[in-house]
Formats: structure tokens, sequence, C-alpha cells
């Protein structure tokens, strides 16, 4: 009986391979605004789930998105809401989310692109190369 045995060294290349891809990577300000809306979508829920509206404010949801950035809930309805994300390294370029039921017009835009958010709980930014 012939038994084939692989190395186990096989896993090293591919551990190191993702160690230099972790190290290497950085975030960029779309990721920091990707991320801190993120935050908001999770405040959002959590905020709801005690309350009977969204949260109109930032402040209400006590999220920190650090000194870089900012975030703004745009408008509120008994249904959804929209916000918008800016870093003070990419002056007029945002990201925006939105969660519910929105009429079209009030589907948050990118201030660059003019980009309208399309999908519900995922934020969408301009190019910020």
């Amino acid at each position: 009986m012939t038994t084939l045995v692989l190395g186990l060294s096989l896993g090293a290349p591919i551990a190191a391979g993702a160690q230099n891809a972790a190290a290497s990577w950085q975030s960029t300000p779309a990721s920091v605004l990707k991320n801190s809306l993120r935050n908001v979508v999770a405040a959002q829920d959590k905020y709801r789930g005690s309350h009977p509206v969204f949260a109109s404010t930032v402040e209400a949801l006590q999220v920190d998105p650090g000194t870089d950035v900012k975030i703004e809930i745009v408008g509120v309805t008994p249904t959804g809401w929209r916000a918008k994300a800016t870093h003070r390294a990419r002056p007029g370029r945002s990201c925006v989310v939105f969660v519910g039921a929105l009429a079209a017009s009030e589907l948050p835009k990118t201030d660059g692109d003019g980009e309208m958010a399309g999908e519900e709980r995922v934020p969408l930014c301009d190019r910020m190369e």
C-alpha cells in the first residue's frame, strides 16, 4: 500500500503570504469612511431596538468616528434614515449609506461623483484616488 503524504510545509508559504499582505495593507480614506458608516448602521440598529424611532444625530448613537471623519445623519423618516461621511484628507468627496424605505428622491448621493446609494446598508463612496 502506498501512502501519499503532502508536506506540512505547504502551509508555511500561505501563512507568510498572509502576513505580508496584512503588513502591507493600509487604511485609505474610503475604507475609513465605509467602516465608520458600517458602525453607524450597527448603532442605529441598536438604537432602534430600544427606541421607537431612528436617531437623528451621531451624538445620540454615541459613535466616535475620530478627528479626521465627519458623519452626518442627513435624514430620518419613520421607516428609514440616510447618512453621509466625509474625510478631512479628501475634501469634496464623501460616502453615503441608507437603511429602510426611502423615496427615490430621498436616497443619498455622494458629494463628488453624485452617485446614488443603491443597496440598503452598503456604503457607497466617491472615487478617492
